[in-house]
């Protein structure tokens, strides 16, 4: 499963020592947000292949970096982490990690589906994940793509060290489950909510290259 190998990519940059350290030193503690999915675009009219014809926002002196299958807008102070054909892996100034993916998926999934394997690859690397506290999955686009919005909730560990975490998380498929859309936040419990803020201009600028 295509999908599940784009999560893997992120459950192991989540896991590395570089993130627990940026963790480790801020104080976080359990907090309401109002997620990933809140103010980004509603989704386009079913049925229209080709790319939308308004200008894709583009932050303030931010650049595009694109690979095969889509293109977003850096802020400035936002970093290229890693990319490869089906995903981009970005740091915001805070040094938290955010990952734009699409690609073929085979075989077909919908966006349900996806969700459930994106779900199924972080309780497999960490046993403690659940739906964060008073959140809930929803229904939304990512630049025309449906899909699902939900938040989850999990702890990071390196050794000694360990850090409660949220993740925002979208998830989406096109018309007939032959491509998939994901989009992954990570920071720490205290800080997801400014972080799903800060990140909602660059999930606006997001162009998908699979229709």
């Amino acid at each position: 499963m295509i999908i599940a190998a784009v999560v893997g990519l992120v459950v192991v940059m989540a896991g590395c020592g570089t993130a627990l350290a940026v963790f480790n030193s801020r104080n976080a503690n359990q907090t309401t947000s109002t997620g990933l999915g809140t103010g980004v675009p509603s989704p386009t009219p079913a049925g229209s292949p080709t790319p939308i014809a308004s200008p894709i926002p583009t932050p303030a002196g931010g650049a595009r970096v694109a690979n095969q299958t889509l293109s977003v807008a850096l802020p400035p102070g936002w970093q290229l982490n890693s990319k490869d054909s089906e995903y981009i892996s970005l740091y915001d100034p805070n040094g938290y990690p955010m990952t734009i993916g699409s690609g073929v998926s085979s075989p077909a999934q919908t966006a349900q589906q996806n969700k459930a394997t994106v779900d199924q690859v972080f309780t497999q690397k960490y046993p403690d994940t659940k739906a964060c506290p008073n959140s809930k999955v929803t229904a939304g686009s990512v630049s025309g793509a449906p899909g699902l919005f939900w938040q989850l909730c999990f702890t990071l560990t390196s050794g000694s060290q360990s850090e409660p975490v949220g993740a925002p998380m979208f998830a989406g498929a096109n018309a007939d489950g032959s491509v998939y859309y994901v989009v992954f936040l990570l920071s720490p419990l205290a800080s997801m909510t400014s972080f799903s803020a800060e990140a909602k201009p660059v999930v606006a600028s997001i162009q998908w290259s699979l229709k």
